[in-house]
């Protein structure tokens, strides 16, 4: 019944238990071993975060040869991938070859082959200063009335997101977190304030707008200490 497709086997500790399919679906599994099935569906539930090689070997009863040998075979037909976290280089997730990792192993859009993109970071951030500043500045023209003034200068994530990607500068789309990351780093560094207001159905909405005028020179720093992944 295994090999027909109809049984599927699946491991609960020590324990192995034998699962009806569903014969309606496709099967990722066509063509592997019984010790390949078993490993790809246990990476298969790690998702994007991966799995390290050591609870692969502990949930699938496998001496750490024949897993090597059968992760090898399974990376050859790009049924699973490795990935390097960016927190350990040394150590190595496995996952499924389509997934794209989760951005706490890749580190996102700041980081590259496993180096962190500084000068990518800095022009990104005085960029989203700037912003900030013509936010400020053409508010200041157009309200006399001081708290028309603020209103009219405040940014949301979407807002700065929107301006990145119309610079064109950075390769891949930004997440909502990695432009919330550059904006807070501005507001640790006393370039930028962050201001809270109340949405539609009473949610929290949050604004940022610049609380220094003057551009950063091109020895200043910015996020040396406070942008962390």
């Amino acid at each position: 019944l295994i090999k027909l497709g109809k049984l599927e086997l699946k491991t609960q500790g020590s324990i192995l238990i034998y699962l009806l399919r569903d014969v309606s679906s496709t099967p990722s599994t066509k063509g592997m071993g019984q010790e390949e099935k078993i490993v790809y569906k246990i990476i298969e539930e790690s998702g994007n975060k991966g799995i390290w090689v050591k609870e692969i070997r502990t949930r699938s009863n496998l001496q750490l040869t024949q897993l090597n040998k059968v992760l090898k075979s399974l990376e050859s037909k790009k049924s699973i991938k490795s990935v390097k976290p960016v927190t350990d280089s040394k150590k190595k997730v496995y996952m499924l070859f389509d997934i794209k990792p989760d951005s706490s192993l890749t580190g996102g859009a700041w980081y590259s082959e496993n180096d962190f993109e500084t000068e990518f970071v800095d022009i990104l951030g005085r960029q989203t200063l700037t912003f900030l500043q013509r936010q400020r500045s053409h508010a200041e023209v157009q309200h006399t009335a001081p708290l028309a003034a603020q209103r009219a200068m405040m940014c949301d994530i979407k807002q700065v997101k929107n301006f990145i990607s119309q610079l064109g500068i950075s390769k891949v789309e930004l997440e909502d977190e990695e432009v919330k990351q550059i904006l807070e780093s501005l507001v640790f560094d006393g370039f930028a304030v962050r201001l809270h207001t109340l949405g539609e159905g009473g949610k929290k909405v949050t604004f940022y707008r610049a609380i220094k005028n003057q551009p950063l020179t091109s020895g200043e720093k910015w996020g040396s200490t406070s942008f962390l992944i």
